[in-house]
């Protein structure tokens, strides 16, 4: 879903609220992704913020089981429609309000791409279906195998000499 800067900035005030609801599939195939975005339009800045809910589908890191995580959490994110370097290729120290997306004169964002990132952002590192997850014989059997890069098989038979 694109949305127009062209078409907010003809809106009172130059903001919009945007109500999204889609499935998308990487995270789940039955629930939506729904979030509720403000778009507002600042001179050559655009600015996005508001909430995100989404059901993830994961499989826990301790006993590879499948689950369902509840995602729900606050988004702020800044556009700029023009290089913010202007060609500049010399080194610069980046800022905390250095941290936009570039819209090289764009005049559409995209929001489901915009919500795919954040989500993805959002989901942790270390995945684990419960605070308590000891993990299952699946990951005991894969601990216990020894397993051996085949290309170190040659290291076994060096005979190292000790000094005198």
């Amino acid at each position: 879903m694109n949305i127009l800067i062209s078409e907010i900035e003809k809106k009172e005030n130059q903001k919009d609220i945007l109500n999204f609801s889609e499935i998308i599939e990487e995270f789940n195939k039955e629930k939506p992704v729904n979030a509720e975005i403000e778009i507002k339009v600042l001179n050559t800045t655009i600015l996005l913020t508001g909430r995100i809910h989404a059901e993830v589908n994961l499989t826990c890191d301790m006993c590879l089981k499948d689950f369902t995580k509840v995602l729900d959490f606050d988004v702020k994110e800044a556009y700029t429609r023009y290089n913010l370097n202007n060609g500049c290729n010399a080194e610069y120290e980046v800022k905390s309000n250095n941290f936009t997306e570039d819209l090289n004169g764009s005049n559409e964002i995209d929001i489901t791409d915009f919500i795919y990132q954040c989500v993805i952002l959002h989901i942790p590192n270390k995945i684990v279906c419960d605070i308590n997850c000891k993990g299952d014989e699946k990951l005991s059997e894969y601990l216990n195998t020894k397993k051996t890069d085949p290309r170190l098989e040659i290291f076994k038979n060096i005979k190292i000499e000790k000094d005198k």
